[in-house]
């Protein structure tokens, strides 16, 4: 069945990072030629047929557990060539929405492989649901389903062989080795060798999926644990805080915690009310 809505935008919804303009489906999607792009970001998910995608000079076919993205003002034009051609989707607005693309790995106008499209259409169908619905505030809250999608675009949008989530994918024996390990000797080598891969191209994978190094993300783990440790054991002292969360020395562990947090240990402890 063909549905289309049209949200509400007040400049209540403009100010939001994120807002939703139209949402929809159909089942046969019919040939669109805009000339002129279009006003606002654009995610289009193929349940069923196939397509043709005409950007610029580059034609794309479209077909089924594909995704599309149309970036606002970018001249485009797409029609069915293998009927029914069923499309759910979603036009959107906002400063987010570039981050949250590039963090998918999806920095222009094309066409893109979906490892789960289903997940994709189910987040559209809830925001169309949810603009049907009698609640209030719903241009807020079609607004917080839309970011719950876009995240999930990081989780199932195909970019390449070193996309940040197959990055991630890889690195999660790596972050189940540091969460084990943090209160001890921890070495890139160590780590490394949990995926078998060198220590130099483990670097290329934190930083594609992590944007940091990997002892950054150790010290990270280490301060996290220290915050826990200074809630659950008032009576322990600074020194002794550092050495069980895997710092040798308690200057280096006062250091790393201000460059993280802003504040030496002292300072956040009396902060959050912490004897």
């Amino acid at each position: 069945m063909d549905t289309i809505a049209f949200p509400l935008v007040t400049d209540t919804e403009l100010a939001l990072p994120l807002y939703v303009d139209i949402i929809g489906h159909w089942g046969n999607q019919e040939t669109i030629d805009r000339m002129n792009g279009f006003p606002h970001y654009q995610w289009l998910q193929v349940a069923s047929g196939e397509g043709e995608l005409i950007i610029g000079e580059k034609s794309y076919s479209v077909k089924n557990g594909q995704g599309f993205c149309l970036f606002p003002g970018v001249p485009h034009r797409y029609y069915a060539t293998r009927e029914p051609w069923d499309v759910h989707f979603v036009s959107f607005g906002g400063s987010l929405c570039e981050p949250l693309f590039q963090q998918a790995g999806i920095t222009e106008s094309g066409v893109y492989a979906t490892a789960d499209g289903e997940v994709l259409i189910s987040h559209m169908r809830s925001i169309y649901a949810m603009s049907q619905s009698d609640r209030p505030f719903l241009g807020l809250e079609c607004s917080k389903l839309l970011y719950a999608m876009l995240l999930d675009l990081m989780k199932v949008v195909r970019v390449s062989s070193h996309s940040a989530h197959q990055s991630l994918s890889r690195l999660h024996p790596v972050i189940q080795y540091i969460e084990a390990h943090a209160g001890s000797l921890i070495t890139i080598e160590d780590l490394a060798g949990t995926i078998n891969v060198t220590p130099q191209y483990l670097c290329l994978l934190f930083k594609k999926a992590m944007r940091m190094r990997p002892m950054e993300y150790v010290n990270r783990e280490r301060i996290s644990r220290s915050k826990q440790l200074m809630f659950r054991e008032s009576t322990l002292k600074m020194q002794e805080i550092a050495k069980l969360s895997g710092f040798d020395s308690a200057s280096y562990f006062s250091s790393v915690f201000k460059r993280l947090e802003g504040v030496g240990p002292e300072q956040f402890k009396k902060m959050h009310g912490m004897r």
